[in-house]
């Protein structure tokens, strides 16, 4: 009797515990998606002078016929927030090669750290590739809220070599920041698109690489391996499921870290709400499923059917009250499952998920900065530098 009132109580804290919270969430995000007053459903205000989406141009993809002996890579790098001297230093540990290789930086380069304009002119000499962060976008709105005809920040001397610490913007951000970037930075930065979409990979024919080329260079084994064949989006905070990515909201693309489970608002405050890479893995896994005919033959319908679910139907694009009047044919809809590459959120670190990879690791606190290598075959490598102590 002991042991079957144990077994009782065990099982009844495990479906109180886990399992009753778990079977809630999963219910109120389905909710979420069929409320059609759920975030999304109107068309966000465009943000003056930002691009929304960025295909990234074929010739820079690992694979396919334009890299049919799969030598190219792409490699994702975390909120690098000016630490100039660590970003060179991962890039020696992946063994970047310019000719082969492609940068693409989740956002936030700039600010906090010693050296912003330093990492902006490493990214540019290295024909980077950024998307749009938080404080990006702080930096330009102080730009554009600046109405002298010859502010600091539009008439500094190109020219200019000093490289003490306080002519680099050591530790500042936003307005202050501003002071110490030059033309050509700001040039830059308001060349960085919200997301950036690759298309799924396609692989080569002949056999993957079995060793981790970072491991042969560095002699550091790569800190997680993973594969990843579906399309990537990346974007600095994070995406809403069943939104097109045009009409993604700008602001939340840079600063969410959570989402209300019941209508998909996002927000910056973790607290209001569930992390929002919770939501899109659960969006994700469901549409990877309908993928399978035996899950359409086991459901008993098609997405074409009435009995088919609102949020069914959204995820395979049919949501026609989401496009914008001659864009249906040009907007990416997640009528497939993608994965969302980003940074953002350091206090989570790294953080890796079926459908997400956050490789915001704190490297401007004195945690890590981290890049995620993706090789032609899929195969990817987080690889990772120490940093040194910030604040």
């Amino acid at each position: 009797m002991f042991l079957i009132a144990v077994a009782f109580l065990a099982l009844y804290f495990l479906f109180n515990g886990l399992l009753l919270p778990a079977w809630r969430e999963r219910q109120a995000i389905e909710e979420g998606l069929d409320n059609p007053e759920s975030f999304g459903h109107q068309v966000p205000d465009p943000f003056s002078g930002i691009t929304q989406l960025q295909q990234i141009p074929h010739k820079y993809v690992p694979g396919g016929a334009s890299d049919p002996d799969g030598k190219r890579r792409l490699i994702f790098i975390g909120d690098i927030h000016g630490c100039k001297n660590e970003l060179l230093e991962l890039l020696k540990v992946v063994g970047f090669n310019k000719e082969m290789d492609k940068i693409i930086a989740t956002g936030d380069v700039i600010a906090k750290g010693p050296d912003s304009p330093g990492v902006i002119d490493t990214l540019m000499s290295l024909d980077a590739l950024s998307v749009r962060g938080n404080h990006e976008d702080r930096v330009l709105l102080a730009a554009n809220a600046r109405t002298t005809a010859e502010s600091p920040a539009e008439s500094n001397d190109e020219s200019s070599t000093d490289v003490s610490a306080a002519s680099r913007g050591a530790g500042l951000k936003g307005e202050a920041l501003l002071d110490y970037l030059k033309p050509r930075h700001l040039k830059w930065l308001r060349s960085l698109p919200l997301i950036i979409h690759i298309p799924a990979l396609a692989p080569p024919k002949r056999p993957a690489p079995t060793t981790s080329v970072a491991d042969t260079l560095s002699k550091k084994k790569p800190k997680k391996t993973f594969q990843i064949l579906d399309d990537i989006n990346i974007v600095h905070a994070g995406l809403v499921p069943s939104v097109p990515l045009l009409r993604q909201d700008p602001f939340s693309v840079m600063n969410m870290r959570s989402m209300s489970p019941t209508n998909h608002v996002p927000s910056e405050n973790r607290k209001r709400g569930i992390p929002w890479e919770r939501v899109w893995g659960w969006y994700n896994d469901r549409i990877a499923r309908t993928h399978s005919t035996f899950m359409s033959w086991l459901f008993g319908f098609t997405t074409e059917s009435s009995e088919a679910s609102e949020w069914w139907k959204s995820w395979h694009g049919m949501h026609s009250s989401r496009d914008d009047d001659g864009e249906a044919q040009t907007l990416i809809k997640h009528s497939k499952p993608s994965v969302v590459v980003y940074g953002h959120d350091s206090p989570r670190g790294l953080n890796l998920h079926r459908w997400s990879k956050g490789l915001d690791s704190g490297c401007v606190n004195g945690d890590q900065l981290s890049a995620m290598v993706l090789n032609a075959w899929g195969q990817a490598e987080i690889v990772q530098v120490d940093c040194k102590h910030r604040k």
